[in-house]
């Protein structure tokens, strides 16, 4: 509660600021929080058709009223359906009923249904026509549509007296509402995440030393991704609480895309990387990555390589890249040089290269492969 002084010091303020003197009922004031559900109604449909084939029309025609002809069962939805067809019913024309089987007990039945007049090639006669949604049950097992057509309609239209009547029925399945919303899968931040930790180097447990350069690390992610490069690195024989590891058999930029790809799961080249010294040429360091990933059990990353490398073949470098596919055994890259060089203009500007020389003469089935697939073109 407030004191009496300090009520006679609050009157005082209003009576300065009387503006400021706004009653507030305690009762009515309230926070409203806005509740907003969802529902979603969802009705299924099945459909089927049915042709009903009527050879010798006319000669049903000529039958006299409340005649019909019926066709075979057919099932659409899960119940049994059938046709029956008056081809004489009055004056107006003929009409087509489509049926429930009545020997069903569902219950109720929603379906509506399209009937087409076909010849006996079906190619369509007559315009469609189509019914609304009709409840089938016990006490109404069929509907009808007329045709109205006129005798002339049947003389002139139809081939070898022969009409074909299409049924295309569809059950409206049970609709149902779905009252809880739905729930949106976020997308996976895991690859930025780890990326994250390697750009920060954040609680990293282990320092490389590449050509002079630091790189910081996580020995669990690190042998998560690569045991090979794990076991290698961190191993039994080594310190087990070493944290800075000399490597002597990589360049600074092909450790950098590795652990870039071991974090990020991800490698789109050496041109794409931020830092890279742009004298280096990146086809060479993409090989020297492409061994490396292949060493150390890294085959997404070898596939990237593999699929850089064969993008990038040209008349300069197919030959050096042929013989480093072949040396090493990767076989997609040696298929995209020998394709690039079976070309006539390219096998021309080559084959008299001393550099193709040498190579004929290390790998002397590299001209036969390259022969017979020219041949192949």
């Amino acid at each position: 509660m407030m004191s009496e002084k300090g009520n006679s010091i609050l009157e005082s303020f209003l009576r300065c600021f009387p503006y400021l003197a706004i009653p507030v009922s305690p009762s009515k004031s309230r926070l409203t929080v806005e509740n907003v559900t969802s529902s979603m109604i969802t009705t299924e449909e099945a459909t089927g058709s049915h042709l009903f084939k009527i050879k010798g029309h006319s000669v049903q025609k000529l039958t006299g009223r409340g005649h019909f002809l019926k066709s075979a069962t057919f099932k659409v939805g899960g119940y049994n359906w059938y046709l029956m067809y008056y081809p004489n019913e009055d004056d107006c024309g003929n009409s087509i009923y489509l049926c429930l089987k009545s020997s069903q007990k569902e219950g109720n039945v929603r379906a509506s249904w399209t009937f087409t007049v076909l010849d006996q090639n079906e190619r369509q006669l007559s315009q469609s026509r189509t019914s609304d949604i009709v409840t089938f049950n016990g006490r109404l097992n069929r509907v009808g549509l007329r045709c109205h057509t006129s005798p002339a309609f049947w003389s002139w239209y139809l081939k070898d007296d022969c009409v074909v009547l299409k049924c295309t029925v569809t059950v409206v399945k049970e609709s149902f509402v779905d009252s809880s919303n739905p729930i949106v899968m976020p997308p996976s931040k895991v690859q930025q995440q780890l990326g994250h930790l390697l750009r920060t180097g954040y609680e990293a447990d282990v320092n490389f030393e590449v050509d002079g350069e630091i790189f910081g690390g996580h020995k669990c992610i690190i042998h998560a991704r690569s045991p090979v490069f794990s076991e290698t690195y961190f191993g039994l024989t080594k310190e087990k609480f070493d944290t800075k590891i000399r490597i002597k058999e990589m360049k600074a930029p092909v450790f950098k895309a590795l652990l870039h790809f071991i974090y990020n799961d991800s490698f789109s080249g050496f041109k794409t990387m931020k830092g890279n010294d742009e004298t280096q040429d990146s086809g060479l360091l993409t090989q020297e990555l492409m061994v490396v990933a292949d060493r150390y059990g890294l085959e997404r990353l070898r596939i990237m390589c593999e699929k850089i490398l064969s993008h990038g073949v040209d008349i300069n470098n197919v030959v050096s890249l042929l013989s480093f596919a072949q040396s090493h055994s990767y076989n997609h890259l040696k298929a995209s040089c020998l394709k690039f060089l079976a070309y006539p203009d390219t096998f021309g500007a080559v084959v008299e290269t001393e550099q193709f020389q040498y190579l004929v003469r290390c790998h002397p089935l590299i001209l036969k492969e390259l022969l017979e697939k020219r041949d192949c073109n």
